[in-house]
């Protein structure tokens, strides 16, 4: 809206300059509001399932969806691995630990280096952290989450599981899971908001536009889903 707030200027047309560059000023106000991020995130990591209860229920294992993992730049290992990806890998060790189940890992050659394949990154990861090779199932199919779903439901499919996700990607995720016939419990972590929904007025924050750029991508992701592949 800048840009072409320039160029309507370029081109002598005064109002139409003033109004966009009002415009986009007053769009990245809003959305740099951290209440307004928390306002857009609350429906989809606090809605009325936002944490599925572990009950007296047996599994057959614990489903952890590929998050990232840096391929580029020298970087120290711990460095390479995304938040999200460290929050559900270690989350799903600690489920491993209390319940005694294996970990099933998916995600292909996604990454920028497309001869690593994130399952088995994630498998040496989970190994490092004392998960016993044989109960983890690294399955290294998936570009995205339906098709990580896809690969998963040929060996799981009428299997109960526990899927630790993102919270913002816990609806969009269970989802594809019912649809694939593999019946989950979620388990959120990676939360992006605080859940406070009074309103508030602060400083504008990179992180704000961050999370609203998140709370958007994972709308247009559900609706996409609805849409075109359910």
């Amino acid at each position: 809206m800048i840009i072409l707030s320039v160029i309507a200027n370029k081109l002598k047309k005064t109002k139409t300059a003033k109004w966009l560059l009002f415009s986009s000023v007053f769009v990245l106000l809003v959305f740099s509001q951290p209440w307004v991020a928390n306002a857009l995130l609350h429906p989809l990591e606090y809605n009325h399932d936002a944490q599925d209860s572990l009950d007296d229920v047996k599994y057959d294992a614990i489903f952890v969806p590929a998050c990232y993992y840096q391929t580029n730049f020298e970087l120290p290992e711990i460095s390479r691995w995304h938040e999200c990806s460290l929050q559900r890998l270690i989350q799903a060790k600690m489920l491993s630990d209390e319940h005694k189940l294996p970990i099933i890992v998916t995600g292909g050659n996604f990454l920028s280096d497309k001869s690593v394949k994130y399952s088995e990154k994630a498998e040496s990861f989970l190994t490092l952290l004392g998960i016993a090779p044989e109960n983890i199932v690294s399955i290294p199919e998936g570009a995205d989450s339906l098709s990580e779903v896809e690969a998963l439901s040929k060996l799981y499919r009428k299997k109960k599981l526990i899927t630790v996700t993102s919270a913002t990607h816990r609806i969009r995720i269970k989802q594809m899971l019912s649809q694939s016939e593999v019946e989950s419990v979620i388990i959120s972590v990676d939360f992006q908001s605080s859940g406070e929904l009074t309103p508030f007025i602060s400083y504008p924050s990179i992180l704000a536009l961050e999370r609203t750029r998140r709370a958007l991508y994972e709308y247009l992701a559900i609706a996409k889903y609805q849409f075109f592949e359910n």
